[in-house]
């Protein structure tokens, strides 16, 4: 019979430990960055030199693909392109995140969470990198700054905890059944042409609304996208943000309780 009270405090365990073990996932995930990097004279900035340089001639070249003005159209790739490498590569990430720390899952009892913030920390920090690209791109052909940045820091907040939840649901699926790993490569792919990311929604038909309307990366880019370029984000942003945190925290804590301690006898 399940007892309530051990249901609950091994979920506040997990949560809990995002906090007790701060120094721990925070250090490993710069350390994560400063071994993939090592030796290297400008460090993770090879990533943000390469980020930029795509950034610039895929939104020149789609810029007259498309004949829209190269001032709306390359700060709208712009943040959308760097949004969308900080959620897919996660995403990608939390399929193998499991695997690649197995060794310390293996020794160490820590919590799940801990590697799951692990990773979600390495990313967020290239992510931070790749941020320099939009403030270049908006110096030189944004609006200007408004009140309406203020948007940009729950959004963020609220698109982490969710990448959170997600990456805690795919590095458990994913070390149980490894082909998922593949499967969610796919899904990406495909989804990222489905995403108003080199395209621009506007161009979209309104009986094709659909497209963008239940998916879910084309909200939480807009969040992001809609104040940096000086507009409001719309409430249906938000709702639909909250609502997928809410689905999403249901299935984590469930999976949480039910598999958590099975993972290091799955790798």
């Amino acid at each position: 019979m399940l007892n309530p009270m051990k249901y609950y405090s091994d979920i506040v365990e997990e949560l809990t430990a995002i906090i007790r073990y701060f120094p721990m996932w925070s250090l490993l995930g710069w350390y994560d960055i400063k071994q993939r990097y090592r030796r290297s004279f400008i460090g993770p900035f090879w990533i943000t030199i390469s980020t930029g340089i795509m950034v610039g001639s895929i939104g020149l070249m789609f810029s007259v693909i498309f004949k829209a003005p190269v001032r709306e159209f390359l700060p709208y790739f712009a943040v959308g392109q760097i949004m969308w490498l900080l959620m897919s590569t996660q995403l990608n990430d939390a399929c193998l995140m499991f695997f690649q720390y197995q060794s310390v899952i293996k020794q160490i009892s820590v919590p799940l969470s801990v590697h799951v913030m692990r990773k979600l920390w390495y990313n967020f920090i290239l992510f931070l990198h790749n941020f320099l690209i939009i403030i270049i791109v908006l110096a030189i052909f944004g609006k200007g700054f408004s009140w309406q940045l203020l948007y940009v820091l729950p959004a963020i907040a609220l698109i982490m905890i969710l990448l959170f939840m997600l990456s805690v649901i795919l590095g458990i699926v994913c070390t149980r059944f490894r082909d998922i790993t593949q499967i969610v490569a796919v899904l990406l792919q495909l989804i990222y042409f489905f995403t108003p990311i080199f395209w621009m929604r506007k161009i979209l038909p309104d009986k094709h609304a659909w497209v963008t309307d239940f998916n879910p990366f084309f909200h939480m880019i807009e969040l992001i996208r809609a104040p940096l370029l000086g507009n409001t984000p719309a409430v249906d942003h938000w709702l639909f943000l909250l609502a997928s945190i809410l689905v999403s925290s249901i299935v984590t804590l469930y999976f949480l309780k039910r598999f958590r301690h099975r993972v290091p006898y799955w790798l």
